[in-house]
């Protein structure tokens, strides 16, 4: 007896799902039918403007639309049945919305013709003119400069127009050649120094003085240590004298006579040795100083001091030393180097110095 109640309610079951089925496949057409009426309206609105009106319903419309197609491919009639019916809805929402937002037509009404008669001007009295005549063309003769030496400098600006211009860097811009630049006599071809003059036997280069002391280096001994042409550029050797930057400075006093401003026999070899630094170095200039101590007149002792410097110029004069580089000058007792209080001190202060003005 369970068995066949069982049996009995499957069978009751089945033939419910079956009508449910036949009932999906009647009501699926109609549906079919609302959607396309549906998007008919959506499509109306669209154009109307409904999409910048009522943007909201008319995507509330399309989508719902489209549920309602998808529901309808896999067999829900029910579920596309209400989709189309909430975008039915939303469609006429946004028909209606769009009414206003419809592009309005607007009636011109063309203005009825006039008919304008216009007058016919009076004629202008008629004007005569006459026509310029041409003027004649100017003639313009162009100056053509040559060049006729070819040097690319024109004849006008070039100082030898017929003889073409070297440009061997120097003095390039007369037009001119320059077969010696330096005007040495050792022609620019053959001169290995073209701008600088030199002797020929040196090839047109000037020799090389590195110690200046006239002597060039390939003759001077002492080519870094200046001196006398004499001694082969070297140096000499004095004894009783030296050169400083500033000054002769002497190893003795030159002696006087008491009072006198006589030179003694036994300062001559000292002063000659100053005569013959001043010889080797010609360039040299002095100022003889003569001092005194101070015994005696300030007065007096200026005088005595300004004579012994003049008496040791002459004597250098006489050895042969120009006049024109050594002055005399006298300072009496103004500048002592020692204290007057001493017979030591005051035979120090009696001097004569050499002092360097120019070389």
């Amino acid at each position: 007896m369970p068995m066949r109640t069982s049996k009995a309610r499957a069978l009751m079951l089945t033939g419910f799902a079956a009508a449910g089925l036949l009932c999906c496949s009647c009501a699926g057409p109609q549906v079919r039918d609302e959607t396309t009426g549906v998007q008919k309206v959506i499509d109306q609105a669209r154009k109307r403007g409904a999409k910048r009106c009522a943007p909201r319903d008319l995507a509330i419309a399309e989508a719902n639309t489209a549920f309602a197609n998808v529901e309808l491919e896999e067999g829900n009639a029910d579920r596309a049945e209400e989709h189309i019916r909430l975008a039915s809805q939303a469609a006429e929402r946004a028909l209606a919305n769009s009414a206003s937002c419809a592009p309005k037509k607007v009636l011109i009404e063309r203005p009825k013709p006039v008919l304008v008669i216009k007058k016919k001007p009076k004629p202008k009295p008629r004007v005569v003119v006459k026509p310029k005549p041409k003027p004649k063309p100017k003639v313009v003769v162009k100056k053509v400069v040559l060049d006729t030496d070819h040097d690319g400098i024109l004849d006008d600006i070039d100082r030898c127009p017929l003889q073409p211009e070297d440009y061997d860097g120097f003095q390039d811009e007369d037009g001119c050649p320059d077969p010696d630049n330096d005007q040495d006599g050792v022609p620019d071809v053959t001169d290995a120094c073209p701008n600088m003059p030199g002797p020929a036997w040196n090839q047109g280069c000037p020799f090389i003085d590195s110690d200046g002391d006239g002597v060039p280096d390939f003759a001077d001994k002492c080519p870094h240590r200046a001196g006398p042409v004499d001694n082969q550029g070297c140096p000499r050797i004095y004894t009783l004298v030296v050169l400083k930057k500033h000054k002769i400075e002497i190893k003795q006093q030159v002696h006087f006579a008491t009072n006198r401003y006589r030179i003694l026999p036994d300062s001559y070899d000292l002063l000659d040795q100053v005569a013959q630094v001043l010889k080797d170095y010609p360039r040299i200039q002095v100022r003889i100083e003569g001092h005194t101590d101070s015994v005696g007149k300030a007065s007096y002792n200026l005088r005595l001091s300004q004579h012994r410097a003049e008496s040791v110029r002459t004597f250098l004069v006489d050895q042969g030393v120009s006049p024109d580089r050594m002055t005399a000058q006298g300072y009496g007792e103004t500048v002592p180097i020692a204290t007057n209080a001493t017979a030591r001190g005051r035979a120090m202060n009696r001097r004569v110095e050499f002092t360097i003005t120019a070389q």
